[in-house]
């Protein structure tokens, strides 16, 4: 047999993310030969040769992508650009304009900037199938290998996950431990085989691992039996989808398997999705971070799970960052949000911003007393913007004349981001470097201390119960039962501080048609987990995305107003950001790099509209 032979960088931690080790020795950062053999004679290199698998979990959360494992760890490369998952959506535009080109719709197959997935992905799946493959050699205790077993497989399992949201259908390799696929046809796997493959390698390795109370405190982050329920939870509310269940993006008979769960529409998908969402919402283990104790900060317990620390009861598999300074950071890579996307004038910075908010995400906040700005009665006023919103805006979005704390002091400083009466910018307005948008993210940040004593122990959450709470809901909707899908999303805005009225609905009318709670639970999806990287995946999944990603991404301009007027700004709105054109049916899915496609010799299918 051949020997497999390693370097020190394919099995090494060396960023600044996830789990500590030790110094020394092996990561040393030299370029070492090491069979595989000895990899697994070792039990510290064992352990990093797992861990190194976790590392690109967080691609979709983290605030720099290019920065998760770089050129040495297997992150995405310069074709993913320097930004947020989240600026490849209406969301929020890129700080780099690195993402505008696939806004636009003029990425191809050799340009796409998720192109590189797919190699990447393969490369984590690989990894867990050599650990699994290896591990029964290791000088560690037996009770430990089969957890660690375990985690390997529901990493294998949603890295899988990760493909198939991207590609829909691909290549199950099974346990190959070959770094190509030199010994069977190369070809994808049917969008339902790979769903029900997924499936249950998170339902094998739930039996292995621990739940999230016996958890111990050092192991946080790692994998555990309710993730594995948690993401398959997320994979059978995909399923059920319009694009996966009865209204493909292609009806080519060839590739109609490869992208769709159910050709024609099949409500049973929904009763599987609610049910995996139920077994999820019924663990003792977890519970919506709640704080609505105090009237300054109404929904505060939406803000305190993000900055208390990195472990709390609503997330459910989450991704930690460094504990870094953020006055002493040198780059964005430290996992410190707060450097990435606050303003200037707090930073005391002369980089430039990661993500800035879109108009378009603004306007889907709706007000505090639950009503869309649009519905009549909202009490919206659009001379005084950002008065009265649901909680969750002030706490996600910095806006002109928005307050933070002092960048050195704990004193309130108000943000400035507008014009005068003469077009001069004041503070952080509109211009290169700063905001393309009119807006700064500050979701998930911890915006009460000043900034440059901020030292922050977080994690960054990839799939957390909240998520369950609205897929339940959706998926109790989709099946006729709008009315208990009400109690479930009032559970979200509940302890979102929006407030309940009089009859206790949350401005959700009564007699709401399940075609209205659609529309209002896509809506709560895009404002709860706003800068959270899901956005770009549910409009695929509804299908919604050639009308959500179509058109401008808008900006707004704020200027000031003459000394004595009523209101002291006047705000305009532009689609000039970005321009975006949706391109169906390429854009529901990546394209599979033509390299792949070519060394198949036919038998690997190419996307629709690729």
């Amino acid at each position: 047999m051949k020997t497999k032979i390693f370097t020190t960088a394919q099995v090494l931690i060396i960023c600044m993310f996830m789990f500590s080790c030790k110094k020394g020795g092996f990561l040393d950062p030299q370029v070492e030969p090491l069979s595989e053999k000895n990899v697994f004679a070792d039990s510290t290199m064992t352990f990093n040769f797992l861990n190194n698998i976790y590392w690109n979990t967080g691609l979709d959360i983290v605030n720099y992508r290019n920065n998760i494992g770089g050129a040495t760890g297997g992150g995405p490369g310069s074709s993913d650009w320097n930004d947020s998952f989240e600026t490849l959506s209406s969301n929020a535009a890129s700080g780099y304009s690195g993402q505008d080109a696939f806004l636009k719709g003029s990425s191809n197959s050799s340009s796409h900037p998720l192109l590189v997935m797919w190699t990447l992905l393969y490369k984590k799946i690989r990894a867990a199938n050599k650990f699994i493959a290896n591990v029964p050699s290791s000088p560690i205790s037996a009770s430990r290998k089969k957890v660690l077993t375990a985690e390997a497989r529901f990493l294998r399992a949603f890295y899988y996950q990760m493909l198939v949201r991207y590609y829909a259908g691909v290549q199950i390799v099974g346990d190959d431990v070959s770094d190509d696929f030199p010994t069977y046809d190369y070809k994808r796997n049917t969008y339902k085989e790979c769903v029900d493959y997924i499936a249950s390698e998170y339902d094998k390795a739930a039996v292995d691992l621990p739940s999230a109370t016996t958890l111990e405190a050092i192991n946080y982050g790692r994998a555990t039996s309710g993730a594995c329920k948690a993401m398959k939870a997320r994979l059978f509310i995909t399923a059920a989808s319009p694009l996966f269940n009865g209204s493909p993006a292609s009806t080519d008979a060839a590739v109609l398997p490869l992208i769709s769960y159910s050709a024609s529409y099949d409500v049973s998908l929904w009763q599987k999705a609610a049910d995996a969402c139920k077994a999820v919402i019924d663990l003792p283990e977890y519970a919506l971070v709640i704080d609505n104790t105090n009237a300054t900060y109404p929904g505060n317990g939406f803000w305190r799970m993000f900055t208390d620390g990195r472990k709390n009861t609503e997330f459910i598999f989450a991704y930690n960052c460094s504990r870094t300074a953020a006055a002493s950071a040198g780059n964005s890579s430290t996992g410190n949000l707060e450097r990435a996307w606050f303003p200037w004038s707090i930073l005391g910075s002369t980089d430039l911003t990661y993500m800035n908010p879109s108009q378009n995400v603004v306007d889907a906040f709706g007000m505090a007393n639950g009503k869309l700005i649009t519905d009549a009665g909202s009490g919206y006023n659009a001379l005084d913007p950002y008065k009265n919103r649901d909680p969750r805006f002030y706490y996600s979005i910095i806006y002109n004349q928005a307050t933070m704390t002092n960048r050195s002091t704990t004193a309130l400083t108000t943000i400035n981001i507008y014009s005068d009466a003469a077009n001069n910018k004041v503070g952080d307005g509109v211009q290169q470097y700063y905001t393309k948008t009119g807006y700064y993210s500050r979701k998930m940040c911890n915006d009460r201390i000043p900034y440059t004593s901020l030292t922050v122990d977080r994690s960054l959450p990839m799939i957390r119960l909240a998520e369950l709470i609205l897929g339940y809901a959706e998926a109790l909707n989709e099946l006729g039962q709008t009315e208990s899908a009400v109690i479930q999303v009032n559970k979200i805005r509940s302890r979102a501080g929006i407030t309940a009225g009089t009859d206790g609905r949350y401005g959700i009318p009564v007699g709401v048609t399940q075609a209205q709670l659609r529309t209002l639970i896509r809506n709560e999806y895009r404002v709860e987990f706003f800068g959270e990287g899901h956005w770009y995946y549910d409009t695929r999944r509804w299908k919604t995305a050639e009308t959500t990603e179509n058109g401008g991404l808008q900006l707004v301009r704020a200027k000031q107003n003459a000394t004595g007027s009523a209101y002291p700004f006047n705000y305009t709105y532009e689609n000039t950001a970005v321009v975006m054109t949706f391109l169906k049916p390429a854009m529901y899915f990546v394209p599979i790099p033509l390299t792949e496609v070519l060394k198949s010799n036919g038998l690997l299918l190419q996307n629709p509209g690729w």
